[in-house]
Formats: structure tokens, C-alpha cells, sequence
């Protein structure tokens, strides 16, 4: 980018109609203009480094794409900050399916390792795992057999029971869930587990 681009005394509605014409050199000076401000507004709501790089890129490449749909007049700034936090909220979303996931599919293998007796016995995740595990009730236990010792199908196990699929997968993750708040809650006193 040349000096005279930046030193530019346009205004912002004045650059944008120009990109809108089809002035890539115009977008470069909104860019330079606007470029530490939105990497700071990200940086305040997302403080990870390769992120703030990443959603900057993001926010300006989707900006000089929908240009055409930007208003001139309205504040290039502002708009730029909304797309931002558009795509801020959609990589904090994403990152909470994917801890979800993961905590499910640990929690998922653990529950099947220890009914299956196949972890060590003396850290302290089994031991919780196990003292939770014993806290349940008989039928409760039963159907963790069934699912992960056993390996069983929610209808084989809907049939053992005599209770519907629905039933036997609302109960699993209920069960999953208690398990995993009374696993969260023992660890606090083994901290050397954490």
C-alpha cells in the first residue's frame, strides 16, 4: 500500500462508494482506518491471539463481499464491529459444541471403562467415578451394564425393561449428567486429579 493511500483526506461514505464502484485501492485505506480498532473490539471479546487475526480477516473479507448491501451514510465502523461480533459469537458457539462433545464422549468412556473394570483403580477420577457409580440407584446401575458392559442397543435395552427408546435414552443422559455433576463436585477435594 502506497503512502498516498492512507493520508487520504476522503471521507468513509466517500470510500465506500468508491469500493462500490469497483476501487479495490479504496477499500485498502477503510481497511488501514479501521484495522487496529477492530482487531482491538475483537481482542476485548476474544482474547485469543491466531482468533483475533482470524476474525479480522474474516470480518473485512465478508465486509468487501456484502458491500454492495452497506448503506452510505451509516457508520462503516459499527458495521464492521456487528459483522465481527456475528462471527465472534459463531466461533464461541462452535467452541462450546466441541467441549460439549468432548466432555460427553470423556464422560461416555469413562462410565464404559469403569463398568467394564478397564482403568486404574487408584486415580482418583475412577475413585469418584466409582463412589458416584455406587451412589446410584440398583436400576440405574443395571442400565449402565446394559449399555456400556453389555454393549447393549437402546431397544434391547428398552425391551429388558419394559420401557420405550425414548425412555431408555432420556434416562441414560440423565444419568450421564448426575454422574458427571457428582464426579465435578468430588474432584474439589482431589485437586492434584484437576
Amino acid at each position: 500500500m502506497n503512502a498516498d493511500a492512507t493520508e487520504t483526506d476522503e471521507s468513509e461514505d466517500e470510500l465506500v462508494a468508491r469500493v462500490q464502484r469497483g476501487d479495490l485501492s479504496a477499500f485498502e485505506i477503510l481497511l488501514e482506518r479501521h484495522s487496529s480498532r477492530l482487531r482491538a473490539f475483537i481482542a476485548m471479546k476474544l482474547p485469543v491471539p491466531h482468533l483475533i487475526d482470524e476474525i479480522a480477516h474474516e470480518s473485512f473479507v465478508f465486509a468487501h463481499r456484502h458491500l454492495a448491501e452497506f448503506s452510505v451514510g451509516t457508520d462503516f465502523g459499527k458495521w464492521l464491529r456487528a459483522i465481527a461480533f456475528n462471527l465472534i459469537r459463531k466461533e464461541t458457539l462452535r467452541h462450546q459444541r466441541l467441549s460439549k462433545n468432548q466432555e460427553r464422549f470423556l464422560e461416555h468412556h469413562l462410565v464404559q471403562q469403569s463398568v467394564k473394570g478397564g482403568l486404574a483403580p487408584d486415580l482418583p477420577i475412577v475413585i469418584v467415578l466409582e463412589e458416584c457409580l455406587a451412589k446410584l440407584p440398583e436400576q440405574q446401575r443395571r442400565l449402565l451394564d446394559r449399555k456400556y458392559a453389555r454393549s447393549e442397543s437402546s431397544r434391547e435395552i428398552a425391551e429388558a425393561f419394559g420401557q420405550s427408546e425414548s425412555w431408555v435414552r432420556t434416562t441414560l443422559c440423565r444419568v450421564r449428567t448426575g454422574l458427571r455433576q457428582c464426579i465435578e463436585q468430588k474432584l474439589k477435594t482431589y485437586p492434584e486429579a484437576i
